[in-house]
């Protein structure tokens, strides 16, 4: 073990006690005014309550001896609870300079403090402040922060991040001026006094302090009890930043691409996907203890960067709704959107790894063809649970990865772990389905395996399903119990347009026909070759769609 400090102390001991650095590799600051508010609602109880303490968090710092600038204190985590007091500080030190300004010797007698115990002095000549941030960020913390004075600083913030220092200053600022608005100034300056000890004497950090880098990390993978929990993609960004090195300018800008392009994406689980399509397979768990054992030169680190940025706008087009499609093959486009109604997502190692093999489109819709065909079969209508086909398809894309298979392989691998086609046929004639987006998939299917050109359905969300046998049983002669077992059968359900729908919502079959025979779908108008519709008659059809579902999966 290399941790050399451990401690628990006050966050006026911390921050005195050392000058400290955000690394490079760090993320940036990302406190939203709920994790702000509770920060003043904590300090606010701890004022006013008989209480003289208030645990603020863990504090993880790497003392680095290997840096070409010296020693140095880098803050592993915690920066969002540093920045967030030197935040505050200033806020304080400000407010302290107006009560200066109508002659309370005191008030100036703190702001001098937070200044030169806390946050420091800075020159162009002589950079004394005691936090340094990311290149990024450093200028405007600095102006707007740590060097603010009564004028209102020049510099406008740029990034989210600043962005959000300027709005927490504004936040403590307006909280701390609404307590102590309309009072003499002596009473001003003793509610302050009151809330700056409160702080720096009151609240406590647990300080740990390591030589090993990699040890502070394991520490660092503790989720804070406030504040943004630590995810396993910040982890890795950590260690991948840490050993790029040289290459640390285009890595980081590799990395920030990939989190453009996932948008609100899960990092995180699209890293897992990328890592699962190419190495042994992982849980999330163990994802940032494999990759960092296998990553561990500036090559390396360059080369997944460069991957996670390419494989990002993939990611982000098959796991999000309404996202933009990748593929020019509209038939390929298809399949991606079939399987998003399916809510599937263990099959994406299989096509990140195509995509980073390029393979040409027309091989990866033969693949996403059997794909759609295997999960359909297996997870949606025979219910196998969906995990157990997370190693199956990871497999596949390590082997593909590998160029261990090609699409022939491939297929057959696909079309041996599907059901049997007797299994799935039986599945089909007893199927009971409520899924409305799973349903109109099916009878979309169904119809266009027989429709004419004309009579394709294109779009299934823009026709209605319509139960042959209504949910309301009205004038239908069955029983209650039989009516329950029956009205989502897949059997009695059909495809119909809108205006269709309401008009014979809950009709007799005989009037319900009359409106069918108008019907461009098929498979709705194919309802006319029956007489009368009773339990046999669902039966029966359930029995044909099961014959026709043979043929399409």
């Amino acid at each position: 073990m290399a941790i050399q400090n451990y401690a628990f102390k006050s966050v006026g001991s911390y921050l005195q006690d050392n000058t400290y650095q955000i690394p490079d590799y760090q993320r940036e600051y990302s406190w939203e005014e709920s994790q702000v508010e509770d920060f003043w609602m904590d300090l606010r109880q701890l004022r006013q309550s008989i209480d003289n303490e208030h645990f603020f968090g863990q504090i993880v710092i790497h003392n680095d001896s290997e840096s070409h600038n010296g020693r140095k204190k880098y803050i592993i985590d915690g920066q969002q609870r540093t920045i967030t007091s030197i935040i505050f500080l200033s806020v304080v030190s400000v407010i302290c300079t107006e009560l200066r300004e109508n002659n309370c010797l005191e008030a100036q007698e703190i702001s001098e403090d937070i200044q030169i115990k806390y946050i420091g002095r800075w020159s162009s000549s002589n950079d004394r402040l005691q936090l340094k941030l990311t290149d990024n960020d450093s200028n405007f913390f600095r102006e707007y922060i740590q060097t603010r004075s009564l004028v209102e600083p020049e510099i406008e913030p740029k990034t989210k991040a600043q962005k959000r220092m300027k709005k927490t200053f504004e936040y403590l600022s307006k909280k701390i001026k609404s307590e102590i608005e309309g009072l003499p100034t002596e009473e001003k300056f003793a509610i302050i006094n009151e809330y700056y000890g409160s702080f720096i004497n009151g609240f406590k950090v647990m300080y740990v302090e390591t030589t090993l880098l990699e040890e502070a990390f394991i520490i660092f993978e503790s989720l804070n009890a406030r504040g943004k929990g630590l995810e396993k993609s910040d982890l890795l960004k950590n260690h991948i930043f840490k050993v790029s090195k040289g290459q640390i300018e285009s890595v980081k800008r590799k990395w920030e691409n990939m989190l453009d392009n996932l948008e609100d994406g899960d990092a995180t689980k699209f890293i897992r996907y990328y890592w699962n399509s190419k190495e042994e397979f992982v849980r999330t768990q163990s994802l940032y203890k494999e990759m960092k054992t296998k990553i561990n030169t500036e090559g390396q680190c360059l080369q997944v960067a460069t991957q996670l940025e390419k494989l990002s706008v993939v990611y982000s087009s098959i796991s999000q709704k309404d996202s933009t499609a990748i593929f020019s093959n509209h038939e390929l486009n298809e399949v991606i959107n079939n399987l998003k109604v399916f809510g599937a997502s263990s099959f994406y190692p299989v096509l990140l790894a195509m995509y980073n093999k390029e393979w040409d489109e027309e091989k990866v819709l033969i693949i996403m063809k059997e794909i759609e065909k295997l999960i359909f079969r297996n997870i949606i209508i025979a219910k196998n649970v969906a995990n157990k086909y997370e190693t199956f398809f990871a497999s596949l894309a390590v082997d593909i990865s590998n160029n261990d298979i090609d699409i022939q392989g491939l297929s057959d691998r696909l079309i041996q772990m599907k059901i049997s086609d007797e299994e799935f046929s039986t599945y089909i004639e007893r199927l009971n389905i409520n899924k409305k987006p799973i349903i109109r998939y099916i009878f979309k299917k169904l119809n266009n395996l027989y429709a004419s050109n004309e009579t394709v359905i294109s779009n299934s969300s823009d026709v209605h399903i319509e139960h042959i046998m209504p949910m309301s049983r009205g004038e239908w002669p069955i029983e209650e119990g039989l009516h329950e077992a029956y009205l989502w059968r897949l059997g009695n359900l059909t495809l119909l347009g809108e205006e269709f729908n309401k008009q014979i919502l809950n009709k007799v079959f005989d009037k319900k026909k009359d409106m069918y025979q108008k019907s461009e779908i098929h498979i709705t108008k194919h309802l006319v070759e029956y007489d009368k519709w009773d339990i046999e008659a669902i039966e029966k059809r359930q029995k044909g769609l099961a014959l026709d579902a043979l043929k399409i999966w």
